[in-house]
């Protein structure tokens, strides 16, 4: 059989798209070593991974690598084997990715760094069958190109790569001959094992009794413990899995916020908390038990944290009882004692920017956030004066206008922002008697089913609309 020359082009992605090297020869070789035609630099690499051949108007490749891997289309192709290349073939080696593109007798070959799946689904480009089938290699040709490559690889004259520089050994009788031996080392001591194991196991022993819950923790509750798909607030289901959250380089608030990215919710934390330190594990907690509510003991640790009693420093700072152990109507003396709704939490109600007018004056301005929160948007509570509708109006909290009743607004404040017993209007997370701090201090504001159980039908859409909006943009940044 005669060997023509073959043409090569060979362009890399990650240094441009235009052709930068041209070979005009009967074969070029592709490895690890700077003196290959197309190096790779890669410890997945081979100094001499493989060869493409031009016989007889083909491209052949042949594998020269016996201890890395090659694929032809995803196809394993063993040690010295040899299969024809065809239009649209994807050679994988490493990390690395050889788009194959035959124009008449010229191969292009285009290096990047990807997988053979990642090309077939970005191109959805499939090896052609017909050509897969009418390129076979017979054992004629595959004797020749073996042959061929076994005359070319016998002496690697280059001892060194990019990867892995070194210089050639030199031939000697001490080289060749000396074998090393133990004899003159000195041996490890029984006694350093026996004391390392006594530490090791009284470390062991004391972490156990320290804590228990490290070595046998309860299991995990049941919406992390169970495959959930589809869910509006995660990005997937956790499965009962240890890995998902608990990774060696990483903490687990990673773990939260990588999950917890979903459509209808954003992972996001007031600036309060933000600047205080205070992570998703500080209120969410694990490894309480099938029944547990991670919702309910995030909302009991409102109370828990915020006491005169913790006397933590976050970041510096300290905490006290809120609000002096009570709560209510932002008015003193007729003057608003309130800083208004924090601005991402604005942007997840409509209401609130669909009032906006242009305000007087500052005064003006909390007015319109507070009534815009209230009125016609929540469905009045048992006990509580309601529209037509059913839902909380003007009248729900004042008796009179002219002048303004202020006193019976801040009576109102406990019927709404308390649970009491029997009451199926409420928050069922709450205890009978518990103060609903988040129904007024929002943690995620970007989470489409807030204060589902207290909005109205078109509200709640609303809402999640908006909220939706806002997560786009989010993500999108």
């Amino acid at each position: 059989m005669a060997s023509d020359t073959g043409k090569f082009a060979v362009s890399y992605t990650d240094r441009g798209s235009a052709v930068l090297d041209h070979f005009e020869k009967d074969a070029i070789v592709i490895g690890r070593l700077a003196s290959c035609d197309i190096v790779l630099t890669h410890k997945a690499v081979s100094r001499i991974h493989a060869g493409i051949n031009y016989l007889d108007g083909r491209y052949f490749l042949i594998n020269l690598s016996a201890s890395n891997v090659l694929t032809l289309n995803g196809r394993l192709l063993s040690p010295h084997a040899t299969d024809a290349l065809a239009d649209g073939d994807i050679v994988q080696i490493g990390p690395f990715a050889i788009v194959l593109d035959q124009k008449g007798d010229q191969l292009l070959l285009s290096v990047t760094r990807a997988t053979t799946e990642e090309i077939m689904k970005s191109t959805r480009r499939l090896p052609p069958v017909e050509a897969l089938l009418a390129n076979r290699v017979n054992k004629q040709e595959a004797d020749v190109l073996k042959v061929f490559w076994e005359k070319r690889t016998r002496d690697k004259e280059d001892w060194g790569s990019l990867l892995r520089p070194t210089e050639k050994p030199q031939p000697g009788k001490a080289v060749i001959n000396w074998k090393p031996t133990r004899d003159l080392r000195r041996p490890w001591r029984v006694g350093l094992f026996v004391w390392a194991f006594l530490v090791f196991g009284a470390f062991a022993a004391f972490a156990y009794m320290r804590y228990p819950d490290t070595y046998a923790p309860k299991p995990l509750a049941n919406p992390h413990a169970a495959n959930i798909e589809g869910s509006p607030i995660a990005a997937r289901a956790n499965g009962n899995s240890c890995t998902t959250c608990h990774m060696a380089n990483a903490p687990i608030e990673n773990a939260c916020i990588t999950c917890h990215q979903a459509e209808q919710f954003h992972v996001s934390n007031t600036k309060a908390h933000e600047e205080a330190g205070i992570t998703c594990t500080a209120c969410h907690k694990e490894h309480r038990g099938h029944d547990f509510d991670l919702k309910a003991s995030a909302i009991q640790s409102c109370a828990e944290c915020h006491n005169d009693n913790n006397k933590q420093q976050y970041n510096g700072k300290g905490v006290r009882t809120a609000h002096g152990g009570s709560y209510g109507y932002p008015l003193e003396a007729g003057v608003w004692k309130w800083k208004g709704v924090y601005k991402e939490v604005a942007d997840a109600i409509p209401e609130i920017k669909g009032s906006a007018t242009g305000d007087a004056n500052e005064q003006a301005r909390l007015s319109r956030h507070f009534h815009s929160i209230h009125v016609y948007r929540l469905k009045a509570p048992e006990g509580m004066k309601a529209d037509k509708n059913g839902l909380v109006s003007c009248s729900t909290c004042h008796n009179s206008f002219d002048p303004i009743d202020r006193e019976t607004a801040k009576q109102t404040c406990a019927t709404c922002h308390t649970t009491k017993a029997g009451t199926k209007t409420q928050d069922t997370r709450f205890a009978a008697g518990q103060v609903n701090c988040i129904s007024c201090h929002v943690q995620h504001p970007f989470s489409g089913e807030r204060w589902s159980e207290f909005l109205t039908a078109d509200a709640l859409e609303r809402r999640k609309a908006a909220v939706s909006q806002q997560i786009k943009q989010l993500n999108g940044q």
